[in-house]
């Protein structure tokens, strides 16, 4: 088996994501496979695929083109064929600033405990608000966030455009959640705290750092300012309904009401209190419909054939907690390790197994 599976899920983005292919393709750690997932439209894809003519000649890179548009239906189509031990999610407009950068995720798994990880993340546009690194959602729903720190911590919740996972983590809580549809905001908070929820630590290690670059087409974002805020409030609703019930919405209402009015005021437009309204209510009646988060499998065009019809697999993703059994440590190649200094984890220190020598 592989080490590591790549999965790059990309819209409408040729020239950013062929140079982050490129540069997944110069790191010093080699043993992985990296699977493009296109969701462009036909005329867009085709040129996408064409301008990756010399990444995909490389036989570890593997292209695959969905009909259906939305990010975590991307990711779970990329993650059911990936084969390796951890599966890393990069966006398709980033930038690695070390060509250690795979081995600083690989090497979070030394420690059994570790589920999830996330790297340092530079923005070119957003901006942290928090003076510690940290990132999770607040009981009234706002993400905060700040991932430029210089020592490892523990977090609540890991950073889609750079977060991997052990693959087994999915065989328990399943995959992505696709009911975060639209700018698929709280997607990977989602999974994290089922993750989280499972037993598994999630940790950021700043050697795996890259620089976000936003870029302002193609991606998941929407037509407009209106259109992106919906979308949040729709998915926050979602992410709220789900994990924190009927206590969890006071607070969020409390907080979004606020937000909205915020909004109304700044657009000069009333009618943005209704229509952010009703996005939230959206997103609490699709809770109510359960959530979407089987992984399954699309028709799909890879390499030179094409398959059509793949059924989905047969398989069940309990919620409730299990006891995971002790593995041996997923090791990175020790040429890699030589020169990279050791891993200091602060904050809650990494325990050892119940039945296990302290």
């Amino acid at each position: 088996m592989l080490d590591l599976s790549i999965i790059i899920a990309t819209l409408n983005r040729g020239k950013l994501l062929l140079a982050t292919v490129e540069q997944v393709l110069k790191q010093r750690f080699q043993n992985y496979e990296v699977w493009i997932v296109d969701q462009s439209d036909e005329t867009v894809a085709a040129e996408i695929k064409e301008s990756l003519a010399a990444c995909l000649s490389d036989p570890r890179v593997h292209y695959l083109h969905l009909s259906r548009k939305g990010l975590p239906n991307a990711r779970n189509e990329g993650l059911v064929r990936a084969i390796g031990r951890v599966v890393l999610f990069l966006d398709d407009d980033v930038l690695l600033l070390e060509d250690t950068f795979l081995d600083a995720h690989l090497e979070a798994y030394i420690d059994p405990d570790v589920g999830g990880v996330t790297g340092r993340v530079i923005e070119r546009t957003n901006r942290n608000n928090a003076r510690t690194t940290t990132n999770h959602i607040t009981f009234g729903g706002r993400t905060v966030s700040n991932l430029t720190g210089t020592e490892p911590v523990r977090l609540h919740s890991l950073k889609g455009l750079n977060m991997s996972f052990r693959k087994e983590v999915f065989d328990h809580v399943g995959g992505f959640d696709r009911n975060y549809v639209g700018t698929a905001l709280l997607e990977e908070a989602d999974l994290s705290t089922r993750v989280a929820r499972d037993g598994w630590a999630l940790l950021f290690v700043p050697g795996a750092e890259v620089v976000h670059l936003s870029a302002l087409n193609g991606g998941v974002r929407l037509e407009s300012a209106m259109a992106n805020e919906a979308s949040r409030f729709r998915s926050t609703a979602y992410f709220v309904s789900k994990h924190r019930g009927r206590l969890g919405l006071l607070p969020f209402g409390f907080t979004f009401g606020l937000i909205a009015i915020v909004r109304a005021i700044r657009w000069r437009r009333p009618s943005a209190l209704l229509a952010l309204a009703r996005a939230a209510i959206d997103g609490r009646r699709a809770w109510r419909h359960g959530p979407d988060q089987d992984l399954g499998m699309e028709g799909l065009k890879s390499g030179p054939g094409i398959q059509a019809n793949v059924p989905k697999p047969a398989r069940a993703y309990p919620h409730m907690a299990y006891a995971r059994p002790v593995q041996a440590p997923l090791l990175p190649n020790p040429d890699h390790m030589a020169d990279r200094p050791q891993v200091t984890i602060r904050s809650a220190a990494v325990g050892t197994r119940p039945g296990q020598d302290s």
